[in-house]
């Protein structure tokens, strides 16, 4: 199902400009009856986790929706969006998106965007499920896997960087270190080069399982 957008969706030609590392939106913060769609740049969306640990629940890109929950009826922001990059959005009205709700054809690409927001969401509550860090990192990489069009059971992946993934599991980055090294210990992950590795599909199931 398509969830990507173009400008061509909207009427709207009021741009904003967002700087690297600059926050677009803050979780918990009133919203302003609009929402935004990305035109050049990405944004991680995150949240800070009950342990103070900021949590990446994922990235936006180009042609796709942000803060568009609230014009569901939220009274607040749902999550932090922090630019990844130097960034243009298109803003869009409350108004302007509710009319373009009448229309069928938009009306399927929000549905698709819903049903991929809740699967990315879904994906992170079964990671942070998990009861220690090494699972957590488990399937997280389990995920990267299904991902792959390789159906072999070793299969080289780039593996985020030590500060990203201990933003994904909630946690710092040294524990990160720590727990790759284990992983690398018993199978699950051989080192490559820098942050490529090569993954045991088996053992990662295996590891999940807590057999290894």
């Amino acid at each position: 199902m398509n969830d990507q957008f173009t400008k061509d969706d909207f009427s709207s030609n009021k741009t904003r400009h967002v700087k690297k590392g600059e926050h677009l939106l803050y979780a918990g913060e009133p919203h302003h009856h609009n929402c935004f769609l990305i035109l050049e740049g990405s944004f991680s969306i995150s949240l800070i986790a009950a342990n103070g640990h900021e949590m990446l629940l994922y990235h936006l890109h180009k042609h796709q929706l942000i803060g568009e929950i609230a014009m569901f009826g939220l009274s607040a922001r749902s999550a932090t969006a922090t630019s990844d990059e130097d960034s243009i959005l298109l803003e869009i009205s409350e108004h302007e998106f509710n009319t373009r709700l009448q229309d069928y054809d938009f009306l399927k690409k929000i549905t698709a965007l819903f049903l991929q927001r809740y699967l990315k969401t879904h994906e992170v509550v079964c990671r942070l499920a998990q009861p220690n860090i090494s699972m957590k990192i488990c399937r997280y990489l389990k995920t990267l896997a299904d991902q792959s069009t390789s159906k072999e059971n070793r299969i080289r992946l780039l593996i985020p960087s030590h500060a990203e993934l201990a933003q994904l599991i909630s946690c710092q980055r040294e524990t990160v270190t720590r727990e790759i090294k284990k992983l690398v210990k018993t199978g699950v992950l051989t080192q490559k080069s820098g942050s490529w590795f090569y993954l045991d599909r088996k053992k990662v199931d295996m590891f999940l399982s807590e057999i290894i």
